[in-house]
């Protein structure tokens, strides 16, 4: 096992030295220049071969032996620390790339030619996110719509007798972000398709010719899947509204379509059942906790009456759950932007030029785990103040997220419905990975012996 763990270290940091010798070879012969992003290509690639299968041990090694600044990926400049990426997020106004976290977007075939909202500027973005917060309503005035939702989403989970967290939560959130957003019902094989092309979302890391191509076999189905379901939106009752709001910023149907495809697939629905699936595997973890829950939901809800409005706001102990587990457990862990300017950075003692677009990323994950922030930041505390959390991108500015509202709420609305209503036997291992890059979230966990509550 040492062998390995100093293996690695030992890849970790060359690759870090690779990336210092790049810099001032970028300076010469220019950022983006052909034999720029070249030679950028082949170090994003390099790191990508290590932090794909080890991400939580890249991060932290490079920042125990670096320090809270480093280069990772494709030249891009890294930072770990609480304060670091608080400063990135609240840059105001932020140049943004087509990346999603540490993963660049080299296959715009995948995205229909469109690139995510996340990566659009100025009038383009403010008019996307105008269209997304009208899309996503307050889930107090939803609470009933949500509630039924889930309730018959949890029904079909106690026919098969398991609750699987990795399989069924991103497919019952798919189903359920669209009749909310577009009124639209989804067969199983259109959910299952939905679920396939968020899995498949680190296939547009990979350059356009060989995403298209090359790899056609994979990637034509979903792409066609995309292309299908985008049409579907255009005949439903609620688009007029989102097409009506978009042009006034002049935004196309296009446009349109598939920012808020983007917008139910990768914002809502992976990174919602990823935190989802953290907080039951929290709660499956700590017993006292899970009955201080289950008495909260009892005392707010007795499962047969209609839910108050303002029954999610009396979920408190319930909120610091979900607050705590998304500090912990981000399921969104890299934030992206680009530089207005060239410049200078110190990496550990040594000084290196960076170009104009280079990629800032700030780790989400190991700042909310500063111990210069948060004491014994590695323990699950309730009672912490939770009032600049970085998970969904803070607050107050044009990052934050615009479905965070929604997120808490309809968690909370899925662990009323989960704690009052059903019951599980037993339970297999409640384990994060922290080596390969997707969502953290204890993805093989089932609730065994699921039923309804008689």
């Amino acid at each position: 096992m040492t062998v390995n763990i100093m293996t690695l270290k030992d890849k970790v940091l060359k690759g870090q030295d690779r990336q210092l010798w790049l810099a001032p070879i970028l300076a010469k012969v220019g950022y983006d220049t052909a034999i720029g992003k070249f030679l950028r290509l082949i170090f994003y690639y390099t790191d990508a071969s290590i932090i794909l299968k080890a991400w939580r041990d890249f991060l932290y090694i490079r920042k125990d032996n670096i320090g809270d600044k480093y280069f990772a990926v494709d030249q891009a400049i890294m930072h770990s620390s609480h304060s670091q990426v608080r400063e990135l997020m609240q840059t105001q106004p932020q140049l943004r790339g087509n990346d999603l976290g540490i993963i660049r977007i080299l296959a715009p075939s995948y995205l229909l030619d469109n690139p995510l909202s996340l990566g659009t500027n100025g009038n383009e973005h403010t008019g996307l996110r105008t269209v997304i917060l009208q899309a996503l309503p307050e889930p107090s005035q939803k609470i009933d719509f949500l509630g039924n939702l889930v309730e018959q989403s949890l029904l079909e989970a106690a026919k098969q007798g398991k609750l699987h967290i990795g399989n069924d939560l991103p497919k019952i959130i798919l189903s359920i972000l669209h009749q909310l957003v577009f009124q639209i019902s989804l067969s199983e094989e259109e959910i299952t398709a939905s679920d396939s092309y968020i899995k498949g979302l680190a296939l547009a890391s990979l350059p356009n010719f060989i995403n298209k191509y090359l790899l056609a076999i994979l990637t034509a189905p979903k792409i066609r899947h995309r292309q299908y379901l985008t049409n579907r939106y255009k005949q439903s009752a609620k688009w007029a509204s989102y097409f009506e709001t978009g042009a006034q910023y002049q935004l196309n149907e296009h446009q349109i379509a598939n920012t808020l495809f983007d917008m139910i697939h990768i914002a809502g629905t992976a990174g919602t059942s990823a935190l989802l699936g953290s907080v039951i595997g929290v709660l499956c973890l700590d017993n006292d906790l899970r009955n201080d829950v289950v008495s909260e939901v009892n005392a707010v809800w007795n499962g047969k009456k209609t839910l108050d409005p303002d029954a999610l706001e009396q979920l408190t102990i319930l909120n610091q759950v979900i607050l705590e587990t998304a500090r912990l457990y981000p399921p969104v862990r890299f934030v992206s932007q680009l530089t207005n300017e060239g410049g200078e950075v110190e990496i550990g003692e040594q000084k290196c030029p960076f170009q104009k677009g280079t990629r800032l990323l700030g780790s989400i994950f190991t700042a909310n785990r500063d111990a210069n922030r948060y004491q014994n930041p590695n323990d699950f505390d309730l009672t912490r103040n939770f009032s600049d959390i970085l998970s969904w991108n803070g607050e107050g500015h044009e990052r934050a997220c615009p479905g965070k509202s929604l997120s808490i709420g309809f968690i909370k609305i899925f662990c009323l419905h989960l704690f009052q209503n059903y019951q599980w036997d037993s339970i297999t291992e409640v384990k994060w990975d922290f080596e390969k890059v997707t969502a953290v979230t204890p993805n093989n966990l089932v609730l065994q012996g699921f039923a309804q509550r008689l």
